[in-house]
């Protein structure tokens, strides 16, 4: 193989290769001998016939189907040969072969860019520093105590608080019910921030058991289904059951309850501490990383290759799709079990418009796809400077961990093809480290 490269601007380039004809001849030599082993034609057993009229009647059409599937492998290995690192997959611009001769072709391409990456050591960023307060504890407490509330049927008057059973028919303007819109033991705890309708709720509220009442109300003005938000509706609401909610006392019962490996309020309370403090620990070097990164873009200005930026995007687009359809089916499931007076009214409407467009990318799709290759490059650039390296030890180490919290065995993660992905995780928290040791940061109390 011989390949000539030719430069196109920054980072495009032009590379001619050309394949000599006994390689291509080998193939197709092989393709026709496979396709004689399985052909039949009338006057000839099946796998009998002649090489010779193979090779007469469909030469040709075994010819182009011998090429199209070498061409992959060639471009691959014509890149390689070239110290060519395509940003995108390259494409066949010119190809020429005549039987018994060499191949040649041409493909343009984009290359990854190389970024010597400058003023890494002159950075400048803020790190929060959070203090966990006595209420960030009490809130998680409380929100425990409601997860493990019980609930009793009472015989007297709904309060807030409380939990009603109940059917509900909806009306139109006039009072009329409308047809088909008939809603049955749905479930509504009464005092709930979340709801999405507090009129709704307080409308409620003094109902009994066997009671009928018409209630009208309009939605939250801050609902995020647009359509609902800000909305009257009408509804004839039959109160089937009132439930009385008790939370559970904050003791060392309690606290064993919430997991086996808890015995006392003060280890659950320990528990929650920490968990907030890794939380916002986890928020701060993130803040601190998405700053740095900043700035070396702001210092390295460089433009990327376009089918780099278009062929992220397709990506992006493709997880963003995938993503949508398993959050959408999760939220429509939990929205019904929550608030079914409000799922109800909204099941006929659809609102997935964004998939006619697939092909477009919007401006800030765009910027994010920007900022996260330059972002990747210029770490990758540091990396590369600085000489940041991961130790097999080092890497065992950081493996272990991640498995230990994926609650996984070590061997069942390295078998799971994630290793390439880990060793670059730990190199890029090595290059965040050192920018961080080389930058002047101050703290800001958050």
């Amino acid at each position: 193989m011989k390949t000539n490269v030719t430069e196109k601007g920054q980072w495009g380039r032009e590379i001619e290769v050309e394949v000599e004809a006994s390689r291509v001849e080998k193939e197709l030599d092989k393709a026709l001998r496979k396709y004689q082993r399985q052909l039949e034609i009338p006057g000839f057993r099946k796998g009998k016939v002649p090489l010779k009229v193979v090779k007469s009647r469909f030469g040709e059409s075994i010819r182009g189907e011998v090429i199209g599937d070498l061409l992959p492998a060639l471009l691959e290995e014509a890149t390689r040969e070239a110290g060519l690192v395509p940003a995108a997959p390259p494409q066949i611009a010119k190809l020429d072969h005549e039987p018994g001769g060499d191949l040649t072709f041409t493909a343009t391409l984009d290359i990854w860019p190389e970024i010597e990456v400058e003023h890494y050591e002159k950075l400048d960023a803020t790190r929060m520093v959070h203090e966990v307060a006595d209420e960030e504890i009490t809130e998680q407490l409380e929100e425990l105590r409601r997860r493990q509330a019980t609930e009793q049927a009472v015989e007297r008057p709904l309060e807030k608080g409380d939990v009603l059973i109940a059917d509900l028919q909806r009306l139109d303007e006039g009072g009329v019910p409308v047809i088909g819109e008939r809603f049955e033991e749905r479930y509504f705890l009464i005092g709930d921030e979340n709801a999405p309708s507090p009129e709704f709720e307080e409308g409620l509220v003094g109902m009994s058991a066997g009671e009928e009442r018409k209630v009208s109300f309009a939605y939250r003005e801050d609902l995020p289904n647009e359509e609902l938000a800000g909305k009257t509706e009408h509804f004839d609401v039959t109160a089937r059951e009132v439930r009385e909610r008790s939370l559970p006392e904050l003791d060392d019962e309690f606290a064993k309850d919430v997991g086996e490996q808890f015995q006392t309020m003060a280890e659950v309370r320990e528990h929650i501490s920490n968990q907030i403090q890794e939380r916002w620990s986890y928020m701060a070097e993130q803040r601190l990383r998405s700053d740095l990164v900043g700035q070396l873009i702001e210092k390295n200005e460089f433009e990327l290759p376009e089918s780099m930026v278009e062929n992220y995007l397709k990506s992006m687009k493709r997880e963003q799709q995938a993503q949508g359809q398993a959050q959408g089916q999760a939220q429509g499931q939990a929205q019904g079990q929550a608030h079914d007076h409000d799922h109800d009214h909204d099941h006929d409407h659809d609102h997935d418009h964004d998939h006619d467009h697939d092909s477009e990318h919007t401006d800030e799709e765009r910027e994010q796809a920007v900022r996260r290759l330059k972002s990747f490059l210029l770490i990758e650039g540091v990396r590369k400077q600085a000489k940041v390296e991961v130790t097999d030890e080092e890497f065992e180490t950081f493996a272990a961990e991640r498995a230990e919290q994926g609650g996984i065995k070590l061997e069942e993660m390295q078998r799971s093809g994630r290793v390439d992905d880990l060793r670059r995780e730990l190199e890029e928290k090595k290059v965040f480290d050192l920018l961080g040791e080389k930058a002047k940061i101050k703290e800001e109390k958050v």
